[in-house]
């Protein structure tokens, strides 16, 4: 994910020291919009051919994160965790320390495409180029309707719903990381339940360029 033409807004940029420490993870204090306009930098950004992946931590993840030593590993690649959970905004309160809201991942991915619709609108900008990875068998097709009839400025460029125990099938994940690298999309959004999506594309991150 990266930055065609937009310039990070310096008021969004969080260094590691404003980071929030809680039950262990790392969490971006960022609102629903500063998260999105960061994916959309990332999303947008030409020069970069790194893969930016995001988290969004609730509390039944916060509690598996004690004990999965694989999902801690995820957490530490990721290059944005944000709060999907009211308790969590609650605890860090509780704390003294600062997440100004819950940013679920069922809200952040919409709003990506919102802004990417009205950036497209506005100024012209190229459409976002978009992936769905996961889901029940017609379910990715469905949404990939759903979004280019709500967000024209949107694109799916591809959907795969893989089958069960796919994350273990080497000959799998190299058909579905070859039908992204096809695609060549700007965003992929992953739908694999967690800790599945998670550990996917940890272990996978060197080889997507989304």
């Amino acid at each position: 994910m990266g930055d065609r033409n937009m310039n990070e807004n310096p008021t969004e940029a969080v260094s590691q020291e404003s980071k929030v420490s809680l039950f262990g993870m790392t969490i971006d204090p960022l609102r629903l919009d500063g998260a999105a306009e960061r994916v959309l930098q990332w999303a947008t950004d030409d020069s970069s051919q790194e893969c930016r992946y995001v988290v969004t931590p609730n509390v039944d993840h916060a509690v598996m994160y004690q004990h999965h030593d694989g999902l801690r590993g995820a957490y530490s690649e990721a290059s944005m965790v944000v709060a999907d959970g009211a308790p969590l905004v609650a605890a860090a309160r509780m704390l003294g320390k600062t997440i100004p809201e819950r940013v679920a991942g069922s809200d952040l991915a919409p709003r990506v495409l919102e802004m990417a619709n009205k950036a497209h609108q506005s100024n012209s900008a190229k459409p976002l180029r978009l992936f769905l990875l996961g889901a029940g068998p017609g379910v990715a097709e469905r949404a990939a309707a759903e979004v280019s009839r709500r967000w024209p400025g949107v694109e799916p460029v591809g959907v795969y719903c893989p089958p069960m125990g796919f994350e273990h099938d080497e000959q799998e994940n190299q058909r579905i990381l070859a039908a992204i690298e096809e695609a060549q999309p700007d965003v992929l959004m992953i739908g694999l339940g967690a800790p599945k999506q998670e550990l996917w594309i940890h272990q996978h991150r060197h080889a997507v360029r989304a």
